[in-house]
């Protein structure tokens, strides 16, 4: 289980934490999913971590490669 960051974290470490919560799913995308995260068009999906965070964030995850996207900034940690 990852670390759990703390109210005075940036939103990279917020994002390098969630993304290990998140299963890096690249190895098992088609080559096309890969072309369209590449190009930016993710498959953007939420967990339920509101009773994790101290404060309120929109975390999301791209079900086809590692990024996180924090409160809209995209991360790729």
């Amino acid at each position: 289980m990852p670390t759990i960051p703390t109210e005075d974290c940036s939103d990279a470490e917020l994002a390098k934490s969630m993304a290990k919560l998140w299963p890096n799913s690249l190895h098992e995308s088609s080559a096309l999913k890969n072309l369209l995260c590449h190009l930016g068009l993710h498959r953007w999906a939420q967990l339920n971590v509101e009773n994790l965070l101290p404060e309120k964030k929109e975390i999301r995850f791209c079900r086809w490669c590692s990024r996180v996207k924090v409160d809209g900034v995209i991360y790729d940690p």
